[in-house]
């Protein structure tokens, strides 16, 4: 039984990095439609602890708002989540000229390679590890 939570959870694994890895290309195939920057402001942080079982820890959210051709969108979630942000600090976003209400971070492409490359660890690790409790029999 445990042997076969063993083997399971090692597939779970690799599955979990081939979806990195497809998010990650998703990320860096639709990075051209983010075509234009704009400075949004800070309006507010929502901060709450998260109990992931044996820890708990506080999770920051900051929300941005920003004028985009006389249209207002306020209280959007920012892709921006420093921890250093702080209430009225102005922050340059990209967005899609054809949808303005979809930003990105500035720098996606960075984030989408290290979810690559951590997708890609994920596999080889979860794979490993199967394939060692099956050659233990």
């Amino acid at each position: 039984m445990k042997k076969t939570f063993s083997i399971f959870m090692s597939v779970i694994i690799a599955i979990t990095g081939v979806v990195m890895i497809i998010s990650g290309i998703n990320t860096i195939k639709n990075k051209d439609l983010y075509d234009s920057t704009v400075k949004a402001t800070v309006v507010d942080i929502q901060e709450e602890y998260e109990n992931d079982g044996e820890d708990s820890h506080l999770v920051r959210t900051a929300y941005v708002d920003y004028e985009i051709n006389g249209v207002k969108y306020e209280h959007i979630e920012s892709p921006e989540q420093s921890g250093d942000l702080e209430i009225g600090d102005s922050v340059e976003f990209l967005y899609q000229s054809k949808d303005p209400s979809q930003i990105a971070a500035k720098d996606m492409t960075k984030g989408a390679v290290i979810f690559i490359i951590v997708g890609v660890i994920a596999i080889i690790a979860g794979l490993i590890t199967a394939i060692r409790f099956l050659i233990k029999r």
